[in-house]
C-alpha cells in the first residue's frame, strides 16, 4: 500500500468516532445516512465503505456510546436507526476539545492556518 494511502486510512481511522458521534448529536439516523453525510460534508474526501463503517457502529454501540433501534416506514425497508446515549454525549464532548487541541497544535507546528 502507498504511503499516502496509508497515512490517509490512519487518519480516517483515528476521526471516524468523532465524526459519526457528531453526526448522532442533534437526532438519530441510520447507518446509509451516515456514510452519505460524511461523503457529502468532505466533498467526498472521506468515504466510508459498507464493510468498515457498520462493525464500526456496531463497536460504539457495544462501547454504550450509541444505541440503535429497528424502525420499519411504510414502502421503505427496515433500517436501524442509531442516537447518543448520555456516555456517548461526554465521549463526543471530550473528543470534540482533544480534536481542537489537536488541530491547534498542528496549526503552530505546521504554520497551515483553518480557512
Amino acid at each position: 500500500m502507498p504511503l499516502q494511502a496509508s497515512l490517509d486510512r490512519e487518519l480516517k481511522k483515528g476521526s471516524a468516532e468523532l465524526m459519526i458521534l457528531s453526526l448522532l448529536e442533534y437526532r438519530p439516523r441510520h447507518g446509509y445516512e451516515i456514510g452519505q453525510l460524511i461523503e457529502l460534508r468532505s466533498r467526498g474526501t472521506v468515504r466510508f465503505n459498507v464493510a468498515s463503517l457498520y462493525p464500526l457502529l456496531y463497536r460504539l454501540e457495544k462501547r454504550n456510546w450509541i444505541r440503535g433501534r429497528w424502525i420499519e416506514k411504510a414502502g421503505q425497508r427496515r433500517r436501524r436507526y442509531y442516537r447518543l446515549t448520555p456516555a456517548g454525549k461526554k465521549t463526543l464532548a471530550k473528543q470534540h476539545s482533544g480534536w481542537i487541541e489537536f488541530v491547534e497544535a498542528i496549526s503552530l507546528i505546521t504554520g497551515v492556518r483553518h480557512a
